[in-house]
């Protein structure tokens, strides 16, 4: 029978970037009065940057978080220095110049932090997956607030420095595979650590990982519409069906069985060269679709009796198109539709949470996860089966005050709601 965790709340990391060359020094060479430190504070809570977030559930999945964010709304004041560029590895108080707003989290990162700290922070999700929990990764932000640097980094494999949170959770998945397998051949332990499907496999003393498969599918929706980046024919949307057996599903989306990372990257360079990108006033390279890549593990079991059962859970990966502001990113034309496409669908997330939350709190609603295609195809990331961690991105200018307290607020309110994993 599926054992279910007692529920636990919805995981939120927030992630500064530094200010860019324009930022710091002005727009057309004039210096900004705000920009050598920024509009925020930071406070992780005494948490080094790279300190794992609890994942689990019942008494330690409460909706707490002792890492801050402070805000001042008069950013032409701009009352904070020391705490904002203190960085991710400082522990110790806020900076809070006085009046202003505070919003809570799991974890803080400054700018100073490295792409190694922010899979330190939600490598518990990847510790859940390969026990056997379904986890979901979200990353949520302005346009050119450092999201897709955040989940995909800057193209390079998984040993590089600038690699996301997609390849060192790849890395790290298939290394537990592979240390797993091994262990079953030879009967030989040979854990350091990095073992977490048998170490976190709950069972008989004599149940071992017999085989475990891989299974990588990479998609995006761009206007209310669902493209197969793996497939050669990047014009023909997909449509999305759900029936009792599969849950939510796209039909005819391709599954590529992958057996290393090696072989999982090249799945992910060829799905994010296909993805819909364009330039803006904001971003040179903006994304103009959500992405969403998933890996689905498939674990076969055996017992000393030669029974066997079957094991899957899935990693899911989002990368959501930022929200953007016509008057910041001068788009027209087909731009512009775009942005209204993207604006409206995350609108439409914002009222599932909303529901949600007013769910938690005991109101009777309706949550509208069929509004949109993200909502309906993420339906289990949000008050269903699996682990999740928002990944929450924010500029510290001054120029996107607006966006920065927007998103903050759409943390805070994500991080009420309750998943309920089942193993």
């Amino acid at each position: 029978m599926p054992s279910a965790e007692a529920p636990a709340n919805v995981r939120v990391l927030v992630r500064v970037r530094p200010l860019s060359d324009s930022e710091t020094h002005g727009r057309g060479g004039t210096t900004s009065s705000c920009s050598s430190s920024g509009i925020l504070s930071l406070d992780n809570g005494g948490r080094s940057a790279s300190s794992p977030m609890d994942f689990g559930g019942g008494a330690t999945g409460g909706g707490g978080g002792n890492a801050t964010v402070s805000i001042n709304d008069g950013v032409g004041s701009c009352g904070y220095g020391s705490g904002y560029e203190s960085d991710s590895h400082r522990s110790g108080g806020t900076a809070n110049g006085g009046a202003g707003k505070n919003f809570q989290f799991d974890a803080v990162l400054g700018p100073r932090s490295t792409q190694a700290d922010v899979f330190g922070s939600v490598r518990g999700i990847v510790e859940a997956v390969a026990a056997g929990y379904n986890g979901t990764v979200v990353a949520y932000g302005q346009t050119s607030s450092g999201k897709t640097h955040t989940v995909f980094g800057n193209g390079g494999g998984c040993d590089s420095d600038s690699a996301g949170l997609v390849q060192r959770s790849l890395k790290a998945l298939f290394r537990s595979i592979a240390l797993s397998q091994a262990e079953s051949a030879t009967g030989v332990s040979a854990d350091d650590g990095s073992n977490f499907l048998e170490t976190s496999f709950e069972g008989d003393a004599t149940d071992m990982i017999r085989e475990t498969t891989a299974k990588a599918s990479f998609f995006e929706i761009f206007n209310e519409k669902v493209y197969d980046l793996l497939s050669g024919s990047l014009e023909t949307a997909l449509p999305v069906r759900e029936d009792a057996a599969r849950g939510v599903y796209v039909d005819g989306l391709q599954e590529v069985e992958v057996n290393d990372t090696e072989e999982a990257e090249i799945i992910l360079a060829k799905g994010a060269a296909n993805r819909q990108v364009a330039s803006t006033s904001m971003n040179r390279t903006s994304s103009r679709s959500h992405a969403v890549f998933v890996l689905t593990l498939r674990s076969v079991f055996t017992n000393g009796d030669g029974l066997s059962k079957v094991r899957t859970s899935k990693f899911t990966l989002v990368d959501l198109a930022g929200s953007e502001r016509q008057r910041s990113t001068n788009a027209t034309g087909d731009r512009l539709k775009e942005a209204s496409s993207i604006n409206s669908s995350l609108l439409t997330l914002g009222n599932v949470i909303n529901a949600l939350v007013d769910r938690e709190n005991g109101r009777d609603r309706h949550v509208p996860f069929r509004d949109s295609k993200l909502t309906f195809l993420l339906r289990d990331s949000w008050g269903g089966n699996s682990k999740t961690c928002l990944v929450a991105t924010v500029s510290p200018a001054a120029a996107s005050a607006s966006e920065t307290v927007s998103t903050l607020k759409f943390a805070q309110r994500a991080k009420q709601i309750k998943n309920t994993a089942i193993l």
